[in-house]
């Protein structure tokens, strides 16, 4: 009889250790799951500030390359422009058509041609895999058209456009909540503009061309 107890006690003993293992193990696996968790949106916030690393150098090499351009042009309008003009005195003598007169007298092409108006560009994909910086003024020049009519036909196309520093803390917003946990990547450009929208006022468009 007091090896049936014995035998009784024995098993109760080892359930118990078994629940206790089990009961750790679980804890054990909530702690896990946390700190994977934990990895991941460091990881996801490593991803965006290196995201936002890359546009802004892209913008910077843009705006490099747009302030070189708006020279460039400056310097040919300075040395072609009394050209023109000479022309123009000399040839308005012979009676030519005042369009060309015209012409000449505007100088060798526009010479308010746009410089300088570089934009941030999220795709339809969104962030952070769908991003670049584009130069508006460039495809402006380019294409013969307004900028205004090149930045129209990206967000048709599904683009967002940000100039640099509402995109930068657009990113700042992003990083906020992916540690706490309220948004994870990808981000959907639906979700962007959203994010873009509650914060309007910081986020609105701003063009500075360069003089």
């Amino acid at each position: 009889m007091a090896t049936v107890k014995t035998s009784h006690s024995y098993l109760e003993d080892l359930r118990s250790k078994g629940k206790a293992l089990v009961k750790g193990a679980s804890s054990l696996n909530g702690v896990f799951d946390k700190e994977e968790a934990r990895l991941k949106r460091a990881d996801e916030v490593s991803i965006l500030i290196a995201v936002r690393r890359t546009i802004v150098e892209q913008v910077r090499e843009l705006k490099h390359s747009e302030t070189l351009a708006s020279y460039g042009h400056s310097q040919a309008n300075l040395v072609l422009f009394p050209v023109g003009l000479a022309l123009t005195a000399i040839l308005s003598k012979n009676n030519l058509p005042s369009a060309i007169a015209d012409y000449l007298r505007s100088g060798p092409g526009d010479r308010h041609r746009p410089f300088g108006t570089v934009m941030v560009c999220v795709g339809p994909k969104g962030l952070p895999g769908d991003v670049k910086a584009v130069s508006i003024s460039q495809s402006a020049r380019d294409s013969n058209r307004p900028q205004a009519e090149i930045m129209s036909k990206l967000q048709d196309d599904g683009y967002l456009l940000f100039s640099e520093d509402p995109f930068s803390l657009l990113i700042d917003k992003l990083v906020a909540d992916v540690r706490q946990g309220k948004v994870c990547l990808p981000v959907s450009r639906e979700r962007l503009g959203e994010i873009a929208g509650s914060n309007k006022p910081r986020s609105r468009i701003k063009i500075v061309p360069i003089e």
